[in-house]
């Protein structure tokens, strides 16, 4: 017994010694280990308040979208507060808010109900949709729509109007995730904004803060390029999470503010609470600032003009459905856009329409002519100084094809000056393989059409421009190929283009052949240097012969000296230019149906011609229509640009 109780006590010994040793270990050898480690689990890293965004200027340091202040009132959601509190929070305070009640609709009001009364609507679900459910053959989703179908109005009728707007509050307190702060309102009252300050020690979840909202010095001109912002959306989530953003988080949502979200954005404070207290980890910083190629003065003068003109318009003849223009001015010599202009006109109202010059498409006429003569000089079916006799085309079974009047004799100086259509036709034949007869057949090789558009990429009609703003169209390409189709694609009657893409087309040839992105961002500075510039892109170059391109810019001044450009620009500016006129479609009845015939119009220019500084492009759908009183078309890019081009002169 003694033996046994000796080895107890030593198995005793042994195991204090072993604890003993093992605390040793933990408290003092690990101590640094273990000590982290607990700090890692009761500390919490939280984030301050959203930084401002960065300002956004004109190339000559104008500030074009600046920060407002802005009083707001939210709403976190505290630990372990059940559904009947956080409505009776909701009835409290409703009385102290002056809320759009008018955006409760009839779903919240159920999904209200089915809370409130889960039970009661369980038990009116029929037996069979209940087991489908219980078997999973009925989605989460599905069987709450069919608990929500069972809701009638008689469940309803019970809210009154007070019930109703503490409904309301209680619907935006539960909006979105369950840790993001919710917004109740903002542009809060002085009243309101006080008193959720003093009191939201009383007051559950609620306070206020200060946030920042966009202001625009110069109004509606270029909001639409800005691009608006705002909390991140369901679609997005996945996208800026990955990018470190919190779902709480304002970002920009389109156009200019989504492009370059990453500099504008703000970085907010970092905090780390330890032992109750806040420590900051990491300063906020503002925005860095976008400068943009934008020259304000020229921006202005062009949307006034587009304005003014559009009403003057409308006061004329045969423009019952024009309501549109668009307009852009470019550096052509690095695809820089100086001014981008787009005005709708509906209902007596003006609206900035500025996205249609890359959104809206149209058949642009004979301001492509310049490229469809190069093509025709490239692949040998036209020579330099060629004559051919300007008459009326006749494809057998088919109705005439003719010039706006018959020319004659004519080399290609006289056929872009004058706008010839059957000089282009009969390069276009010729292209197609085509050995034309009068009211003779004709089939063309199909491969034409890729031919013609793989030149005009090259100039960039049909293709993208590389814009730095989203959803650039790319414009319609015709599908049906034929000899007329042909001949109506080289005078530009078959494919549609945007504004844009026409400024880029004249841009590169006034440069010498250099097809460069066109882009709104010049640089991108914070407080201390400049982050990134815009490095100049060439996307392409035109690979055609010198001898041919300075041929067609003789043509293109002769446009303006005597031919269908006259009068557009002053000639002491030395212009160069093509204008051109598209038939159209109009839905005149708003029946879906194209059915109106319609006159477009559509304008390029550069200038001063041997040292180009501006490159102009203007695309005016629907300004005339066809009908049997008259065929007046209202000269509105000859006015607009003449007014454009004689303040330029006047600036410079």
């Amino acid at each position: 017994m003694r033996i046994k109780v000796n080895i107890l006590n030593i198995l005793i010994y042994l195991l204090f010694f072993i604890i003993i040793g093992r605390l040793y270990y933990l408290q003092v050898i690990k101590y640094d280990y273990y000590k982290s480690l607990l700090d890692k689990v009761s500390e919490k890293e939280v984030l301050g308040d959203t930084m401002p965004r960065g300002k956004i200027y004109d190339r000559n340091g104008v500030l074009l979208v600046d920060n407002t202040i802005v009083k707001t009132i939210y709403y976190k959601k505290v630990d372990d507060i059940s559904v009947k509190e956080e409505f009776d929070l909701a009835y409290k305070v409703k009385d102290y808010l002056d809320l759009d009640y008018s955006k409760l609709t009839k779903s919240y009001l159920k999904d209200f109900f089915i809370l409130m009364n889960d039970k009661e609507i369980s038990n009116r679900v029929a037996k069979e949709d209940y087991n489908n459910y219980k078997r999973r053959k009925i989605s989460d989703s599905d069987y709450y729509k069919i608990k929500k179908s069972l809701v009638n109005d008689s469940d309803l009728e019970s809210y009154n109007e007070e019930d109703k707007k503490a409904i309301y509050l209680y619907f935006l307190m539960n909006n979105g995730y369950s840790y993001d702060d919710k917004i109740i309102k903002t542009n809060a009252t002085d009243e309101e904004f006080a008193f959720f300050s003093e009191s939201n020690f009383k007051l559950k979840g609620f306070d206020t803060k200060y946030t920042y909202d966009r202001y625009y010095p110069y109004g509606d001109t270029l909001k639409s390029i800005f691009g608006n912002t705002g909390k991140i959306t369901s679609e997005n989530k996945n996208y800026y999470l990955e990018k470190g953003y919190s779902l709480n988080d304002t970002v920009g949502l389109s156009n200019l503010e989504y492009v370059y979200d990453d500099y504008l954005k703000g970085e907010k404070e970092v905090y780390k609470l330890k032992g109750g207290e806040k420590i900051l980890v990491h300063d906020g910083k503002v925005g860095s600032d976008l400068y943009l190629t934008i020259d304000i003065r020229l921006q202005e003068l062009v949307d006034k003009t587009l304005e003014n003109e559009i009403k003057n318009a409308k006061g004329a003849i045969n423009t019952r459905y024009f309501d549109r223009s668009y307009i852009t001015i470019s550096d052509p010599n690095d695809g820089s856009i100086l001014a981008m202009s787009g005005k709708l006109y509906q209902n007596g109202k003006m609206q900035d329409y500025t996205v249609g010059t890359f959104t809206d498409t149209m058949t642009s006429g004979s301001v492509v002519k310049g490229a469809s003569i190069l093509t025709g000089y490239s692949l040998g079916a036209v020579k330099i100084g060629e004559f051919m006799v300007d008459e009326c085309i006749k494809i057998k079974s088919t109705p005439k094809k003719c010039s706006i009047y018959t020319m004659g004799y004519i080399n290609d100086l006289n056929a872009i000056s004058k706008s010839s259509n059957v000089y282009q036709f009969k390069i276009a034949l010729r292209i197609g393989g085509v050995n034309y007869r009068y009211d003779g057949p004709a089939v063309i090789k199909e491969e034409a059409f890729d031919i013609y558009r793989d030149y005009f990429s090259r100039f960039g009609l049909g293709v993208a421009t590389k814009i730095d703003l989203p959803h650039e169209s790319l414009g319609y390409k015709g599908e049906k190929k034929d000899a007329g189709l042909l001949m109506n694609f080289a005078i530009g009657q078959y494919d549609t283009y945007t504004n844009i893409q026409l400024n880029q087309y004249i841009s590169t040839i006034a440069n010498g052949g250099y097809r460069y992105a066109l882009h709104l961002m010049s640089k991108i500075q914070d407080q201390e240097k400049v982050l990134t510039s815009y490095d100049n892109q060439v996307l392409n170059t035109l690979d055609i012969k010198e001898e041919y391109l300075n041929r067609l810019k003789k043509a293109l001044k002769m446009v303006m000296s005597e031919g269908t450009g006259r009068n557009y620009i002053d000639l002491s500016l030395n212009p160069s230019g093509k204008t051109g006129t598209s038939e159209t479609f109009v839905d005149s009845n708003n029946d879906g149906r194209f059915e109106t015939e319609s006159i477009s119009t559509a304008f390029v220019s550069y200038f001063p011609s041997d040292k180009p500084k501006y490159a102009l492009s203007i695309s005016t759908p629907n300004i005339s229509y066809i009908n049997n009183y008259s065929s007046y078309i209202y000269p509105f890019n000859k006015i607009v640009v003449r007014k454009i081009t004689d303040a330029i002169n006047q600036l410079s």
